[in-house]
């Protein structure tokens, strides 16, 4: 079979990940709750053994498309993350949901970095390169949304199983489609620095973050971010069955209308940001946003009316959506040329080392307590995300 274009297949993998992976989170969970009926500890586990999963095999499979292939490493992604979405459908055992999503996970990390590395070999340079993927996150925020409403509005026909087994199927199917298209022309093999580089990035961000305050301040906001949540992503579709979804419209239907309302405004919201947010403005930006998460979480968690627990989950996820660009913008803005990927990378691990311990804490305090509990204790780390953000503006212009 003759390979297709690299801005061809880059942009169509793109628009049908995001369509896959926006449509099957939504409803994986609504049958965790629905169907299978786990407890919230174990709702939050299975979100923290796949972070955890992330961190451990982040370097070996980095290592394996530099090594090796990255055409390979994203198609292996697709083939592994399908699979795993397979067994997530079908599976009613703990071990084997556990087991699927460490699949994920473990799928997960073969497209990182690979993919863009992968499109910037064959276009030639970054600035080539970034065009495209400033492009295909637009197409992305519009793919979400069509997913979310095609794929529930499938599972609404048939039933939730089948429907994220089709999800499933497409992702592997593309995995061996990409096998046979996807073009390998300008690979370069690297050998990299594996875990010693795992370990230099850590230092070196560790060093930089803790001389320019600025940043010391972003990485202390990111992980209480992190800490608070992992808990909302895992249980806000338990909050909303809680509160109690109705008789005449399908449960499928009001998730998904949900979600894809969630999606929307977070759209909306982040091409303001990108617009608006810059220089020392991005501090209290920031902080309103963090400020907004809380009080979106609030409403989720204390309102009796779906209605206004709805309203909560939107504004919640739209404003949480709003504050990436910044952190990123913020970063940026701060860390020094040639370090600039190494502060990246220890924001990102800073999130995720929060949200593995922000799991398992709110995950137990919604077990022996009550979700709402959990999510209030979420709402009040991210107000405390958003005062220590907010302190960061007496430094900019000095920093």
């Amino acid at each position: 079979m003759a390979t297709l274009s690299p801005t061809r297949i880059f942009l169509t993998s793109g628009i049908l990940s995001r369509a896959c992976t926006r449509g099957f989170w939504s409803l994986f969970f609504l049958r965790l709750v629905t169907e299978v009926q786990l407890e919230p500890f174990q709702l939050v586990l299975l979100g923290t053994v796949m972070e955890l999963s992330i961190l451990l095999f982040e370097i070996p499979t980095g290592i394996v498309a530099d090594l090796y292939s990255r055409k390979w490493s994203v198609a292996i992604s697709f083939v592994v993350v399908g699979a795993a979405y397979v067994l997530s459908a079908n599976a009613d055992v703990y071990w084997l949901l556990v087991l699927s999503q460490i699949m994920v996970g473990f799928g997960s990390t073969f497209v990182t970095g690979a993919e863009t590395a992968w499109i910037t070999d064959e276009l030639g340079s970054a600035e080539e390169a970034e065009p495209l993927i400033l492009r295909r996150a637009g197409y992305q925020l519009w793919s979400a949304v069509a997913g979310i409403i095609v794929f529930a509005g499938l599972a609404a026909l048939t039933s939730l199983s089948l429907t994220l087994s089709v999800i499933g199927v497409i992702y592997a199917a593309w995995g061996f489609v990409l096998m046979a298209v996807m073009p390998e022309n300008n690979f370069v093999r690297s050998a990299g620095e594996g875990w010693r580089g795992f370990l230099r990035m850590l230092q070196g961000g560790w060093s930089q973050s803790y001389q320019v305050r600025p940043l010391r301040i972003l990485v202390i906001a990111v992980f209480m971010g992190g800490l608070a949540k992992e808990a909302i992503d895992r249980l806000d579709v338990q909050r909303l069955v809680d509160v109690g979804l109705p008789d005449d419209i399908d449960e499928v239907l009001v998730i998904g209308a949900l979600v894809a309302a969630h999606s929307l405004i977070g759209a909306g919201m982040l091409a303001v940001a990108k617009r608006r947010a810059r220089g020392s403005s991005v501090v209290p930006a920031m902080s309103m946003l963090l400020v907004g998460v809380a009080v979106g979480i609030l409403l989720l968690a204390h309102m009796e009316v779906l209605a206004l627990a709805g309203l909560g989950l939107i504004l919640q996820g739209g404003f949480f959506l709003t504050t990436i660009p910044l952190v990123t913008t913020w970063a940026n803005t701060f860390a020094s040329s040639e370090n600039r990927a190494t502060v990246h990378s220890f924001v990102g691990q800073a999130e995720a080392f929060g949200e593995i311990l922000g799991g398992i804490a709110l995950g137990a305090l919604a077990q022996f307590t009550t979700v709402p509990t959990a999510m209030t204790v979420s709402a009040g780390l991210f107000l405390l995300a958003a005062g220590i953000a907010s302190t960061a503006r007496n430094h900019w212009a000095g920093a």
